[in-house]
């Protein structure tokens, strides 16, 4: 009898550790974080500060286009901020965005094609699920180039 409980209480003390978070739910988690990731890029093209940089993590990277930009938070906003105060900052249509979970659901990651004025796009990021929503941990921004154009880019590049 002892055993039996023992292995109950042991199967529950399992169970309990690897299902933290039982009320996960990934298809309404997707709309919060299509919601939050859509206002980020709508803060941009309205020119909206406050939106778009309080939706990134206080120790969020940004990565842009050109390698050497790859900025921590209040980086990225020191060197944006003169774009933020025109109209527009930039004006970038997501689409075809796909989103993972971590198994707690608590840790999220994406990607998504972008029309850009630089032509298509992709980001890609990762979200962290805090008790206020969710914010942005990582966001890095990159060109597309189609691979029947390599050749003609390594010859730009000398390489």
């Amino acid at each position: 009898m002892k055993k039996a409980i023992f292995i109950i209480v042991t199967t529950i003390a399992i169970i309990s550790c690897t299902n933290k978070n039982l009320d996960f739910n990934q298809d309404s988690a997707i709309v919060e974080l299509n919601a939050v990731m859509d206002n980020w890029h709508y803060a941009a093209s309205i020119a909206d500060e406050e939106v778009f940089f309080n939706t990134l993590d206080t120790n969020a990277v940004y990565l842009g286009t050109d390698p050497k930009e790859r900025w921590l938070k209040h980086e990225f906003e020191e060197w944006a901020m003169p774009y933020f105060q025109r109209d527009v900052a930039w004006a970038f249509k997501p689409y075809n965005r796909v989103w993972a979970f971590s198994e707690n659901g608590e840790i999220a990651w994406f990607d998504e094609l972008l029309e850009t004025h630089m032509g298509i796009c992709r980001g890609s990021g990762v979200m962290k699920k805090y008790e206020d929503g969710w914010k942005l941990k990582h966001y890095n921004l990159a060109l597309t180039l189609p691979n029947e154009k390599m050749d003609e880019f390594r010859l730009i590049q000398g390489i």
